[in-house]
């Protein structure tokens, strides 16, 4: 059985991806026949309360998944996680010869003090990013008294981050996930992480979509899109935050159409939730509108129009956050066999050859 402990709410834009669907992956695919141990319980700590309606939703067809939603206060201090941690030994308490895993350095400090270690097969923390550097590179941009309050909150999550990566070879059966190794690297250098219990998450990364699907999908989606097959098409799929470097990407774009080494038969697909606002960006750079389309897709659908595509583009600003990233956005466009388009800020694309 695996006990998945996170703090960053269901909400969180990457549950769906991330969490739910690998467990739910890792839960059908197990080898253990009995029913009552093939299964996993998520477990939650949320700022607002839960519909019973969402985690219905939410667990739709999920019949081996259980979620349990605990209610969480503002982040102060560690000293304010201990009554998180009370509520989680009790729930732990009821079960044993499971499999802990704790999404990120809060929930693994919680998961750290709750758990009974003889009761566990194992105990993994999933290092998704750099919390503290996060405060610290966002606090940037922000007027005075929010910058304060950002450079406070940095000081406390480096020192909790620090705390828990670096212990975390003093537990027994315990494992660090890091999600590139970027972050690995940064954790041993800079929190004194032990190299040999570091492995690279794999569990979540999208396979890689048969090609004659992937083929289908693209002459049914130019179809319907009215894109020519002879096009090459470019596609920037994300929002229009700034962090995304959205100026960036039309203002390359439009250097591919006045580069005369460039095929001029190209093609800007943008896929985003924010539509009207990359109409009036595109808009200023006097790009003829039969050269490029702004569309919203659903998630669902979003392999297939990204299967239409010949190239993903993905810009970032630079910074450690971004270096020791993997973002979603580089796993689903290699899943369709995208070749990438990026600024040396990803350190998870240092080493590709199609930059």
């Amino acid at each position: 059985m695996i006990i998945f402990v996170l703090y960053d709410g269901i909400k969180n834009s990457v549950f769906d991806g991330q969490v739910l669907k690998p467990l739910e992956n890792k839960v059908n695919n197990s080898q253990i026949n009995d029913n009552h141990t093939k299964k996993a319980i998520i477990i939650s700590f949320e700022k607002e309360n839960i519909s019973q309606e969402y985690i219905n939703q939410k667990l739709k067809d999920k019949k081996n998944i259980e979620l349990i939603i605990l209610k969480r206060g503002p982040f102060i201090g560690k000293f304010k996680l201990i009554q998180d941690v009370f509520k989680l030994k009790k729930i732990l308490t009821n079960y044993k010869n499971y499999n802990l895993t704790a999404r990120g350095p809060l929930a693994g400090f919680i998961c750290a003090k709750a758990a009974n270690f003889t009761d566990l097969g194992s105990f993994t923390i999933q290092a998704r990013g750099l919390v503290a550097q996060e405060y610290k590179y966002a606090g940037k941009k922000e007027k005075p008294i929010k910058k304060l309050l950002n450079i406070l909150r940095y000081y406390q999550f480096n020192n909790l981050e620090k705390s828990v990566y670096r212990k975390a070879h003093n537990l027994p059966k315990t494992k660090i996930e890091a999600v590139s190794f970027a972050l690995k690297e940064y954790l041993i250098k800079s929190f004194g992480a032990k190299s040999e219990i570091i492995d690279i998450a794999q569990d979540d990364i999208p396979k890689n979509l048969d090609k004659n699907l992937i083929s289908k999908w693209k002459i049914e989606i130019r179809n319907n899109l009215n894109i020519t097959h002879e096009s090459i098409v470019y596609c920037y799929n994300g929002s229009i935050k700034a962090w995304q470097c959205p100026q960036e990407v039309i203002t390359f774009f439009k250097s591919c159409l006045n580069n005369k080494t460039v095929n001029k038969n190209i093609f800007l697909l943008i896929l985003t939730q924010d539509a009207k606002e990359f109409e009036n960006l595109i808009k200023k750079e006097n790009i003829q509108t039969d050269l490029y389309l702004i569309k919203t897709v659903a998630h669902q659908e979003i392999y297939k129009y990204l299967a239409a595509c010949d190239y993903g583009i993905i810009f970032r600003e630079e910074s450690i956050v971004n270096w020791v990233s993997r973002p979603t956005k580089i796993l689903e466009y290699e899943s369709v066999g995208l070749k990438i388009i990026h600024n040396n800020t990803v350190g998870l694309l240092k080493n590709r050859e199609y930059n």
